[in-house]
């Protein structure tokens, strides 16, 4: 059961007050309704005008315990209330500027605009992944409850140059727009690669038109979620086994199999070798599923495919397996495993 608020109490006992002074009143003075309100908010208020006085002995009795209590009531409602209001505003406006504080010392962050159900998505991973990123939301209960969750948040306008600059666009390595309108990711991208040319955009789509717009407008990388849910939901009837494997790598954290991006550098000992000939299963327990080179993919690499300087191998192994696998292409010698 939900909690009721302190104010919405207070604010009821109050008018609890209020009406059996009233009615009291009313019936031990023979007062009419309006009279007798009047006669309750003046006293209550330690106003006091004197135009109604109550005669009755009864009346008199009952004014007196009413009053005692009830101006000490109201005082300690308008106290109570004037603090949760100095108090509210003052613990708002220290925590953002907190936030701005950690905000401004943020360096090769990624900006998640939008906290709906696809940024919750991208926030999550990067939580897991300890990537450092801030995000820009629109929606104040959205904003206060992240902020409660101790997640670097900005309410405002992600279009707006103003609440870019505030994220550190021009220090940021990476921003995901994930606003469910099209119009506005458009908007976004364009706004990003003014203020920094040199950074990554991922964009959502919902519209299969919006994609080559988004493109056009700077945008590395389009996802169309709807799209891609629907060859999954294919794909989970087809082929449940496959679904579920890739399931369990990409969203169950408590899976020690990962998928990793490595560059291979100049000075390491995999440059012009075959993958059969690099050993990288023996040495390092990891298997490269595909290789970048450039703008190539090779998938399902042979065994005599050359490894070269910079490519990108995308391998799956376990945390410890792909950390020897990157040790390995940036040029230190790995024993078996």
């Amino acid at each position: 059961m939900k909690k009721v608020p302190l104010w919405a109490r207070l604010l009821a006992c109050l008018l609890l007050i209020i009406l059996l002074s009233v009615f009291g009143i009313k019936y031990l003075e023979g007062y009419s309704f309006l009279d007798a309100l009047w006669f309750t908010v003046v006293s209550l208020t330690a106003v006091g005008y004197g135009d109604i006085v109550p005669v009755t002995p009864a009346g008199k009795i009952f004014t007196m315990i009413f009053t005692l209590f009830g101006i000490g009531f109201v005082l300690y409602v308008l106290g109570t209330g004037f603090a949760v209001i100095v108090e509210g505003r003052l613990s708002e406006v220290l925590g953002r500027q907190s936030m701005q504080r950690k905000i401004s010392k943020l360096d090769n962050h990624i900006i998640i605009c939008g906290a709906g159900r696809v940024g919750r998505e991208v926030i999550e991973r990067f939580q897991h992944d300890k990537i450092p990123f801030v995000v820009i939301e629109n929606d104040e209960s959205v904003v206060r409850e992240m902020r409660e969750q101790g997640i670097l948040v900005l309410e405002g306008d992600a279009t707006a140059d103003s609440t870019l600059i505030e994220a550190g666009i021009h220090r940021a390595r990476g921003l995901i727009a994930t606003l469910p309108s099209d119009a506005d990711n458009v908007f976004i991208t364009l706004t990003c690669k003014e203020l920094n040319p040199g950074i990554k955009v991922a964009a959502r789509a919902s519209r299969e038109d919006s994609e080559s717009k988004l493109m056009r407008a700077g945008a590395d990388k389009v996802i169309a979620p709807e799209a891609i849910g629907g060859r999954r939901l294919a794909i989970s009837i087809l082929k449940p086994a496959t679904v579920e494997f890739v399931d369990t790598i990409l969203h169950d954290h408590r899976t020690e199999i990962e998928i990793e991006e490595i560059v291979v550098l100049s000075e390491s000992p995999l440059v012009n070798k075959s993958i059969r000939e690099s050993r990288i299963l023996d040495k390092t327990g990891t298997l490269i599923i595909a290789i970048k080179r450039e703008d190539e993919f090779i998938g399902v690499p042979r065994a005599d495919e050359e490894i070269r300087a910079n490519d990108l191998l995308i391998a799956i192994g376990t945390g410890e397996q792909l950390t020897k696998l990157e040790a390995y292409a940036g040029g230190n010698a790995v024993k078996e495993v």
